[in-house]
């Protein structure tokens, strides 16, 4: 299936904010540019936009991508369920979901809901929406905060 340029705009996007947030990371991205880039790793059958591990931390960090009409369905719900379940049988893990506008607060919902399914909580849940990273607080009430 193709990407539409908001999609690949969006994980463009947040592939630069995890480099800048964590120096030295690996970093794989599902744009392949040329023929032999590396792609992130199948988890679950599914493959992330975006996947970093920094071999020195220990640190894996995953990211999807999601544009507005693409956030509520069963695809998203099992991607994201997918991942966190990787992410936490991992030594440290951060799962972020990158959205706009509205899409941004459907996320927010979306992934505060397969927190308190899964009982989440060895790993960092973020939103991001392209300006800012919104940490969830799932010691705290599951609630959101700006970091």
């Amino acid at each position: 299936m193709s990407q539409s340029e908001e999609h690949k705009t969006l994980v463009e996007m947040v592939a630069a904010a995890i480099e800048k947030r964590h120096p030295g990371t690996a970093l794989s991205v599902d744009l392949q540019q040329a023929p032999g880039d590396e792609l992130p790793p199948l988890i679950g059958g599914f493959r992330p936009d975006v996947y970093a591990r920094n071999s020195r931390t220990g640190l894996v960090v995953i990211a999807e991508a999601k544009t507005d009409n693409d956030i509520d369905n069963r695809h998203t719900y099992a991607q994201i369920m997918s991942f966190i379940n990787y992410l936490e049988r991992q030594e440290k893990g951060s799962f972020i979901l990158a959205a706009t506008g509205v899409g941004a607060d459907r996320a927010k919902t979306l992934l505060r809901f397969v927190c308190m399914e899964l009982s989440v909580k060895s790993i960092m849940v973020e939103v991001f929406d392209c300006c800012d990273f919104w940490l969830l607080d799932l010691h705290s009430g599951v609630k959101w905060h700006l970091t």
